[in-house]
């Protein structure tokens, strides 16, 4: 049997290219926003300054740099405006789990998900119909 090698990267939300806790955070304020400049986030996520408004800037600029936000100058500061949905972000991310980490196995994210959060019953009809759906899709071929 072969040893395999697995990095671990703390604070990572995802797998391979997802994003970093911080990332997420920024992200989250973004598309809350529709918009927004360093300022706004910061001000948004650390009101009480206890993390550099630089480190801010950075992460949105290299953010900018991977194509997940586009950066625009508004005057004298940028303006950054979501490039990915949170929806396309989450699939993407969710797909890596699931090839990546699951080996395709997909009943026990669905499993897990179930449980994990708040689910009301429209949800659940959703996702009922969703797997039905599926089911006659597949019968078909």
């Amino acid at each position: 049997m072969t040893k395999k090698t697995v990095r671990v990267r703390k604070n990572r939300v995802g797998v391979g290219s997802g994003l970093g806790e911080l990332e997420a955070d920024i992200m989250r304020v973004v598309w809350e926003l529709g918009g927004a400049t360093v300022k706004d986030v910061f001000e948004e996520l650390y009101p009480d300054k206890h993390l550099a408004y630089t480190t801010i800037m950075t992460v949105m600029s290299r953010l900018a740099n991977k194509n997940v936000l586009k950066q625009d100058r508004s005057g004298t500061a940028y303006m950054y405006t979501p490039n990915v949905s949170q929806e396309d972000m989450a699939n993407s991310m969710i797909t890596q789990v699931v090839d990546k980490v699951m080996g395709g196995r997909v009943a026990p994210i669905l499993s897990f998900l179930l449980n994990k959060g708040d689910i009301d019953v429209k949800e659940l009809d959703r996702i009922k119909q969703a797997i039905q759906d599926k089911k006659k899709e597949l019968a078909g071929k």
